[in-house]
């Protein structure tokens, strides 16, 4: 019985291993995300409409921040990669500032405001506005099929271009891109 237990004992410690090692290395080696490159279409595209909430419960469709350029961003909480570019998004809001660009993060979290209100305040994103979709009706609208998800809309309310993944949206390539786009 004892010599079965001790034999037990490398494989034991072979699992905690492989349980153990990839957040490890994943917190002292963080991936590098790539400059954001959005694809841009060779005409602008139409949107269908839909409606999400900001973090007080109002209902809201693009049409509110119409005559603005909206990179629209659709993540969750729980996806490892939107997690990863969040800061960044936070940072290219303040060095977007003074442009006539507005940044609208929609989380699909079934658990909406309850979920990405402590996730803001964890990674300390306070310069972005919480916005929620947990029907996840944008989706739909934006033909979306995996998240992070991010989508310039022009100032005419129509999609300019996209870019499916994660990305450091804060650095200098990424935003001469986005303000060249967008003609600021």
């Amino acid at each position: 019985m004892f010599a079965m237990r001790r034999s037990l004992i490398p494989i034991l410690i072979i699992i905690c291993a492989f349980v153990a090692f990839p957040p490890l290395l994943h917190e002292l080696f963080p991936p590098k995300l790539p400059a954001a490159e959005l694809i841009v279409h060779n005409s602008r595209r139409p949107l269908s409409g839909f409606t999400f909430s900001d973090d007080s419960g109002r209902s809201l469709t693009l049409d509110h921040f119409r005559d603005t350029f909206i990179l629209v961003n659709v993540w969750a909480t729980w996806c490892t990669p939107c997690k990863e570019e969040m800061p960044a998004l936070n940072h290219l809001a303040v060095l977007l500032a003074n442009k006539n660009i507005k940044i609208v993060p929609i989380s699909i979290d079934v658990s909406g405001v309850l979920s990405v209100r402590p996730f803001y305040e964890r990674l300390g994103l306070n310069n972005l506005s919480i916005y929620v979709d947990p029907s996840k009706n944008v989706m739909d609208a934006l033909g979306i099929t995996g998240i992070p998800t991010t989508v310039l809309v022009g100032r005419d309310g129509r999609e300019i271009g996209r870019m499916v993944g994660p990305a450091q949206w804060d650095m200098p390539e990424s935003v001469k891109r986005i303000t060249e786009i967008a003609g600021q």
